[in-house]
């Protein structure tokens, strides 16, 4: 999702108060981070929570396919 909102790990920390340890721990398959940790991430993208939750948050946006890009 970061990478798709084109925010880097320093800018996502930043914007979140997280280190960027914690942001890139968080994003790594397997790992469940605290909500709080979630919640941080998904303010500093500007994105709702569901985005990083759903299990394909890539390609769903309130139960809605992403539009393709032209």
């Amino acid at each position: 999702m970061r990478k798709a909102v084109g925010m880097s790990l320093t800018e996502v920390a930043e914007g979140s108060g997280l280190l960027r340890q914690a942001v890139a721990r968080a994003e790594r398959p397997g790992i469940d981070p605290r909500i709080s940790t979630v919640l941080a991430i998904a303010k500093a993208l500007g994105v709702p929570v569901c985005e990083l939750v759903t299990k394909d948050a890539k390609h769903e946006r309130h139960g809605r396919k992403r539009p393709e890009k032209q």
